[in-house]
Parts: C-alpha cells; structure tokens; sequence
C-alpha cells in the first residue's frame, strides 16, 4: 500500500490504514522528524481521529520504513523552539506532547513503536511510549542502528513530554538514570538488554514485519 501524506509542516505525517489498523510514518526534509509543536497538534488530531474510526492497531516509525528503507525516527523536539518558550508557553507545549504519548497508553488499542537511527530527547520519550517497541539494527555493513538516548538534562531541559514518568515503569530506575542521568547512548542490542525494546529487526525485515503485526488479531 502507498502512504498519503496526512499533514504536512516541517515535519510531516504520512499514513497508511486497513481496515482497523493504521501505520503513521513521521517524514522531514533533513530527516530528523523533529517534535515541533504544530506537528504535536497534528497527531493528537491523528489519534482522536483514529481512535474515534475505531482503529485497533497503530504503528508509529520513521516513513521512510513504510517504503522499507528509513532511517532516523526522531531527534526531539526542537530547541530552537524550546529555547525561545517562556513559563506561559512552556506549560501548553508540554501538555501536547504529554497528549500525545497519553494517546499511544490508551488501553483501547495496541500500539508499536518502530525506533531507528536517532530517537534522543523527546523522540526517545515518544518511542519508549508505544506499547510494543521495536528497534532497527545496523544494515548487512554495518551503517545505521540505533542510537536511542535522552540527553536533556545536560542541556539544562527537563523534559516535559512524560520521559521522566515512563521510562523507570519501563526500565526501573536504575535504567532510567543510566539515560537521564549518566547520558548513556544505547544501539539495540543493548536497548534489548535494557528491557527498552521488546525486539530487533534487521533494516529489510522492518515492513514486512511491521504488516504482519498490524493485520495480526492477537490482543
């Protein structure tokens, strides 16, 4: 099936559907599927809609995937953007992005998150916020894999997006102090390792695999 796109801003939404099910790819000039705020809107939007059509399934990656060739899944938010926030704009911003990953929790439905390339900051919080998730590996080369690490708070960011509550569920404390505190960068086999990831896929098994999970009608 050929994604459409579904949103287009600096970083875009592509989407695929079946019948209950729905694969959104996250698309950006440079590649990086920055978390801008418009592009928060965009997919609490999404999920409303999805959720309201009665979807049952939805897989979130990097849209380069959905062709079976991606790279990066995201880079975060952008600083730019959250650099020029002050305490009344903060609040809101933080509250779309905790909208988003509170959409990816609910019960209602499965959802996989499909990490590649760059997932650090606010896109390592988004991808550790799928129910299932499941890293890319390096290609037969050894290019590309996995560098999943959330290094906010040397930058002085304290993350608003829900990190600090999801990943010591996921991965204990002591886990989540060794990305937010000791600025650990993981590839996927030690993700795995970790618990942060439920599975590891070579680059050419990611869309097939990713189908098979979506029109799957385990619970």
């Amino acid at each position: 099936m050929i994604p459409r796109a579904w949103y287009e801003g600096r970083t875009a939404l592509d989407l695929i559907q079946g019948g209950a099910w729905a694969w959104i790819g996250l698309r950006s000039g440079d590649g990086l599927n920055r978390l801008h705020g418009d592009l928060l809107v965009a997919l609490d939007r999404l999920f409303v809609e999805l959720r309201w059509a009665g979807t049952r399934r939805v897989a979130l990656s990097g849209a380069g995937w959905m062709a079976g060739a991606g790279h990066h899944f995201s880079a975060g938010a952008d600083l730019h953007e959250v650099g020029a926030l002050d305490p009344a704009g903060a609040e809101p911003f933080a509250r779309r992005g905790q909208r988003v990953m509170a959409h990816l929790l609910w019960p209602g439905w499965r959802t996989l998150t499909v990490i590649s390339g760059v997932a650090m900051g606010g896109g390592c919080d988004l991808a550790l916020h799928g129910q299932e998730r499941w890293a890319v590996g390096p290609d037969p080369a050894g290019r590309g894999g996995l560098r999943l690490a959330h290094p906010a708070a040397r930058h002085g960011i304290l993350t608003g997006f829900g990190g600090t509550v999801r990943l010591p569920e996921i991965l204990g404390r002591a886990g989540a102090d060794r990305l937010f505190r000791q600025f650990e960068t993981w590839n996927d086999g030690e993700a795995l390792a970790a618990g942060a990831i439920h599975r590891s896929l070579a680059p050419m098994e990611v869309e097939a695999a990713v189908q098979h999970w979506l029109q799957s009608t385990a619970p």
